[in-house]
């Protein structure tokens, strides 16, 4: 009889911190090829610092998700050529489709905010190929 397979656990402190990928947030990658062996979801955990705000940007090749677990946090999206802005509390889900370009930014000037994220039908971040618009320190476009 052949092996099912089995899951995996993972402690999203064990994981390291990316503070690279999309500064000033801290991200930690639970669930990819390199931590599960997956070809087919990315998932993680982001902390944004009070008043962060991560670049616009986009994914060429997945549906992205989040689920605001401590918030409440502002997101952004293009529409129509404008960008557009929604306070999104704890508890919602936000789904953003393959190339819609959209951020976040944690409204608070003292409690950090949280969200995990899901990057569809792919293995890992570089799969999923963001592709940033603006700098982050620009005042945005309302």
């Amino acid at each position: 009889m052949p092996r099912l397979p089995v899951p995996k656990v993972i402690n999203s402190l064990d994981v390291s911190e990316d503070k690279a990928y999309e500064p000033p947030y801290t991200i930690r990658w639970g669930v990819d090829r390199e931590s599960t062996g997956t070809a087919t979801i990315t998932m993680g955990r982001t902390l944004i610092p009070p008043r962060g705000r991560n670049h616009l940007h986009y994914h060429k090749n997945c549906d992205t998700t989040i689920y605001v677990v401590r918030g409440p946090i502002n997101i952004y999206w293009e529409e129509d050529g404008e960008i557009k802005r929604r306070e999104v509390k704890a508890g919602h889900f936000v789904y953003f489709p393959c190339g819609c370009i959209h951020g976040q930014e944690n409204p608070s000037k003292t409690e950090p905010a949280e969200l995990i994220f899901t990057y569809g039908a792919m293995p890992n971040k570089d799969a999923a190929g963001t592709t940033f618009v603006d700098d982050p320190r620009d005042p945005l476009r309302e």
